[in-house]
Order: C-alpha cells, then sequence, then structure tokens
C-alpha cells in the first residue's frame, strides 16, 4: 500500500530521510482528501519486488519533485517488474493499469532470499523518470 495513505498510525514526523516526512507532504487520511492529486492519480496499491518488501508499505520518496528531477531516488522501496519490464497498480479511485517501467535503473537484478535495501540508505537516481511517474502519484506540499 502506499505509505502517503495514513503513514504509521495516521501521522509521519521526525524523519531524518529527506522527501519522506509529514509535513510538508500530505498523508491521506481520508476520502475527502484526495483531492490533489485526485481519486484517479492518486496510486494506492501495487507490485513491489520481492526484495524491498519490509513493512507491507511503499515508500515513493518525494525528494526532487517536482523541479530537481537529479535529485531523485529510492528508499528501500522499489517496484515488481514481473511482467515485461511492468508492474500492476490501482488507484484510489477503483481503476487499475499495468505500467512498463521505462528506465533500466528501476529494475536492477532481484536478490533471492534477502531484502537488498536494508538497513534504509538511499538509491539516488538522477533523472529517473520511473521516480517522477511515481511522485506525480503519490502526494502533494500541504499548502498553509
Amino acid at each position: 500500500m502506499g505509505f502517503w495513505f495514513g503513514g504509521f498510525g495516521g501521522n509521519f514526523t521526525g524523519s531524518n530521510v529527506p522527501g519522506l516526512t509529514s509535513p510538508p507532504w500530505r498523508l491521506y487520511l481520508r476520502l475527502g482528501d484526495l483531492v490533489d492529486p485526485g481519486p484517479a492519480l492518486k496510486a494506492l496499491f501495487w507490485d513491489q519486488r520481492e526484495d524491498s518488501i519490509n513493512l507491507g508499505n511503499f515508500f515513493t520518496m518525494m525528494t526532487g519533485w517536482p523541479d530537481s528531477p537529479n535529485l531523485s531516488q529510492w528508499n528501500q522501496d522499489l517496484p515488481a517488474y514481473y511482467h515485461a519490464r511492468a508492474g500492476g497498480l490501482s488507484f484510489a479511485d477503483g481503476h487499475s493499469e499495468v505500467r512498463r517501467w521505462k528506465d533500466a535503473r528501476t529494475m536492477p537484478p532481484v536478490v533471492k532470499g534477502r531484502t537488498q535495501f536494508l538497513p534504509p540508505a538511499a538509491l539516488i537516481q538522477p533523472g529517473n523518470r520511473d521516480i517522477t511517474w511515481l511522485q506525480e502519484r503519490a502526494t502533494r506540499r500541504i499548502i498553509p
């Protein structure tokens, strides 16, 4: 499940990981919160690689979004690509999509039998279009 749906028990503060804290990024707690982006652009569930499953949610790092794509990165969680370089996603409005990943860096070889991305460490991938695509479907800054 997308991390930005509820975080950890309805909040997520004090993170020392840039791009992964609320505020400034919005946690969606109620259906009425899904105004930016709307439900059709809010990824809820998707396939995650077997070697990056850890907490049962998927952290989409917001670092670099929207205007500094050279700072884009993964942190622990990577999407699966088991279906011809693609993975399935479902959205808050109920529709689903199969997304074919564009950047080869999104799909490093799976490491069987272990979680590759623990302990937490940023995997910086400047200009990765797949990260930007997920960021566009993750959350938005809280506007005071």
